[in-house]
């Protein structure tokens, strides 16, 4: 491991709705939260990691999330929240690099093998992209860095939440 082996980073946001939510209602950290429709035929479409503790899951009925998790705090989507807040999140990610592949409005791939001469190696790039994202605009990101995209992205599922993590290149069957 080491230098750019490893150049191919998954960048995917942490409860991302629910974290957005949170920077515009600070009460609503350390709940059990989730963003989704309020009526009788609402979806959870975000769970924070409290909630999860409980078996609350994206694409899970509302009713059923309820049953599942006593004091569980319902908040409707704000898609024009989700949409500015990524919007800076991509600004900062391709401020490394033009190699920017969205895969969602929470998560993109980056090939960072062009920054060899400014960074002295991939790791670093994606310490840097989650420090910016932290400080830039409030919200928690998972990384994952490895030699190709289907090993980055597990590794970054891994890393959740807030957190980064290395697949050096030779062990992607080992950590597979």
């Amino acid at each position: 491991m080491g230098g750019f082996d490893e150049h191919v980073l998954h960048v995917d946001m942490d409860a991302f709705f629910v974290e957005v939510e949170r920077l515009h209602d600070a009460s609503l950290r350390g709940r059990p939260v989730v963003v989704g429709g309020t009526g009788p035929r609402g979806v959870v479409a975000a769970a924070s990691y409290e909630a999860r503790r409980h078996g609350v899951r994206s694409a899970m009925p509302m009713s059923l999330a309820r049953r599942r998790c006593p004091g569980l705090v319902v908040v409707p989507p704000h898609r024009g929240r989700y949409v500015a807040a990524a919007s800076e999140v991509f600004a900062i990610l391709e401020s490394f690099t033009p190699e920017v592949e969205r895969i969602s409005i929470d998560e993109a791939f980056l090939d960072v093998a062009g920054l060899r001469l400014r960074y002295p190696d991939a790791v670093v790039v994606a310490e840097e992209i989650r420090r910016r994202i932290r400080r830039e605009v409030g919200l928690p990101a998972s990384v994952g860095v490895a030699s190709n995209r289907f090993v980055a992205k597990v590794a970054s599922g891994r890393a959740k939440p807030d957190g980064l993590l290395v697949v050096a290149r030779g062990s992607e069957e080992a950590f597979l």
